[in-house]
């Protein structure tokens, strides 16, 4: 089974979306992320990149980076930038040219990764999955979301697709070219129940945020004296898109990334090679188009 849950999301408000929204934190380096974000107070990397608000030479694991975007995340609340939400899944659609993916927002389960039923095909590094736990314990909260994949069945495609049918909650176009579409989902009851009928899931891009959630958890749990394992730490956030829409690139390309070539491996070698336990070669796959970062955050507590 999969067990996914609704959150109630922290929303940029509708008319500053577009400038809440950034780059994943790993897709973009120091330097670039502080150049996107000097114009632009309401862009999430304030949170996720905190060294862009002290001076330049910050190192990027510097404590005060965890400390500042704790205060960040405090302010967009404060500001009215962020506001949260009532409980709800969401679905996301992907658009870049001619090419569309369109997944569920959910809570996916620590426990789930720690037993593997959330599959992993990479190995992680320790000073990125530690960036990742330090600024997650920090803020409680995870601030961007995992790529999970699931094996596409066309009853899952449907009921997904269903809740567009309504007015999108956002929908901007990013530097790139890449059109973010989100939706409020209605049916919590059917994807719930849709979803435990998935034998397994599998991450495609977010090795580290899922790892870094996993020692959160643990570290929370340890602290806790009232765990009962329900609380939204025992899980993470995540965009889960069916395999038969998901597309892989080869890393190693320097050219136009619209030109990018495909990889040799498909969506459902690395989910068989998951399900041996395999562990691909470092830096051989890239999943592209990229998640918005921005448009939800998922913390722990009200």
């Amino acid at each position: 089974m999969s067990k996914i849950i609704p959150f109630p999301a922290l929303l940029p408000r509708a008319d500053i979306a577009r400038l809440v929204a950034c780059p994943p934190y790993d897709v973009i380096g120091p330097e670039e992320a502080r150049d996107l974000a000097a114009d632009n107070p309401h862009s999430l990397l304030h949170v996720t990149r905190a060294e862009v608000d002290l001076p330049p030479g910050t190192g990027e694991y510097d404590d005060r980076v965890y400390e500042t975007a704790a205060r960040n995340l405090t302010n967009f609340l404060e500001n009215g930038w962020l506001a949260r939400g009532r409980e709800s899944f969401f679905v996301y659609r992907l658009e870049s040219g001619t090419h569309s993916q369109t997944g569920l927002v959910c809570g996916t389960s620590v426990d789930e990764y720690d037993s593997e039923l959330i599959r992993r095909h990479e190995k992680t590094r320790k000073e990125k999955e530690d960036d990742r736990t330090r600024l997650a314990y920090k803020m409680r909260a995870h601030p961007e979301p995992v790529i999970i994949v699931f094996r596409s069945t066309g009853e899952i495609k449907r009921l997904i697709a269903s809740e567009t049918a309504d007015k999108p909650i956002y929908d901007i176009t990013d530097g790139n070219g890449v059109r973010h579409v989100l939706w409020r989902a209605k049916a919590t009851a059917d994807i719930t129940n849709v979803f435990s009928r998935v034998g397994a899931l599998y991450i495609a891009d977010g090795h580290h945020r899922s790892a870094a959630a996993s020692r959160v958890r643990a570290m929370i749990r340890k602290e806790s004296k009232d765990h009962r394992g329900d609380e939204r730490y025992n899980f993470f956030p995540a965009v889960i898109f069916p395999d038969d829409e998901v597309r892989v690139y080869r890393y190693d390309w320097s050219g136009d990334p619209l030109k990018r070539p495909l990889a040799d491996v498909t969506m459902s070698d690395i989910m068989d090679l998951a399900d041996r336990k395999g562990i691909m070669p470092p830096k051989s796959t890239w999943f592209a188009p990229k998640l918005s970062s921005g448009l939800f955050v998922y913390t722990f507590e009200d």
